[in-house]
């Protein structure tokens, strides 16, 4: 599922190659993608209107118009928005097609269908955004947020950094990545936690969303940027689909894999005590 770093990598691209075109047709190939407007106010709304520019909010992909909307789009699992040419132009799992002017296309596809679209005006989107947290990688995300926000709950940190109010763009990748880096197992109640692993967490999460962002991405099979190129960061990975290998902290134990918060969640149980006997603090890896 597209997180914060791959959403983030397909804006850039959007703002170098997109910004400034006109939309000269729309073709909705499946009208199950649009949930706001109706589907025929969704194309008579878009055809016309030029790209005045790109943003990213948590996972949201917003595309800014000269009319006032803004295209909204929500990539879930295996959404790709590809530039065409110079991308071959896909012929399957197609959910919409802009036609761009100077002979290009802005192709979305999904072959798992769980994509969403909106076109909404300013009053519409800033109602839309209004229940997400600050972004990780800005000033409303500072040292001693999280500990702030969420230390005296007594939840499961894992399902807290997963939780868009609380992290805006954080998905399972970065968070178990981070509390990894952290020396804080995904279960521990937040409210066990100690300033010291508060301060690991909060540098972990924002070094590791900066790091996906500079690998342009993490791709095991559907994630591509707009001009169709896999990501990097996959090979980056310490603990994420690593379940069985040796731990890259050097202690000499394995990652295992495991349920935490309803998602699959990769650990190393030596470095992560789940009593917090660790001590916390960052990881020196080798």
């Amino acid at each position: 599922m597209p997180e914060l770093p791959e959403v983030e990598t397909i804006k850039r691209d959007l703002r170098e190659l997109v910004v400034g075109s006109g939309v000269e047709g729309v073709e909705l190939r499946h009208p199950a993608l649009v949930e706001q407007p109706s589907s025929e106010g969704f194309a008579r709304r878009l055809k016309g209107a030029r790209v005045v520019d790109a943003r990213r909010r948590a996972k949201h992909l917003i595309v800014d118009l000269d009319t006032g909307d803004a295209l909204v789009l929500q990539l879930k699992i295996g959404g790709q928005l590809l530039l065409v040419p110079p991308v071959e132009e896909p012929t399957t799992d197609l959910m919409l097609v802009l036609r761009l002017d100077g002979d290009r296309g802005l192709f979305l596809r999904d072959e798992t269908g769980f994509t969403r679209a909106r076109l909404l005006d300013a009053e519409g989107l800033e109602g839309r955004l209004s229940s997400l947290g600050p972004e990780p990688l800005g000033e409303g995300f500072g040292p001693g947020y999280l500990r702030e926000k969420v230390g005296s709950r007594r939840a499961q940190i894992k399902g807290l950094l997963l939780d868009q109010k609380v992290s805006a763009g954080v998905g399972n990748i970065y968070a178990d990545e981070a509390l990894f880096d952290a020396r804080v197992h995904p279960r521990r109640k937040a409210n066990t936690l100690t300033d010291g692993e508060w301060g690991a967490l909060w540098s972990a999460v924002r070094e590791n969303l900066a790091a996906g962002i500079e690998h342009r991405g993490t791709t095991f099979s559907l994630y591509r940027d707009l001009l169709g190129r896999k990501g990097r960061h996959q090979d980056h990975l310490r603990v994420f689909v690593r379940g069985g290998k040796p731990c890259p902290g050097g202690c000499g134990g394995k990652v295992v894999k495991e349920m935490v918060a309803g998602r699959a969640t990769y650990l190393c149980p030596a470095c992560q005590p789940e009593d917090g006997s660790g001590g916390g603090g960052r990881l020196e890896l080798e």
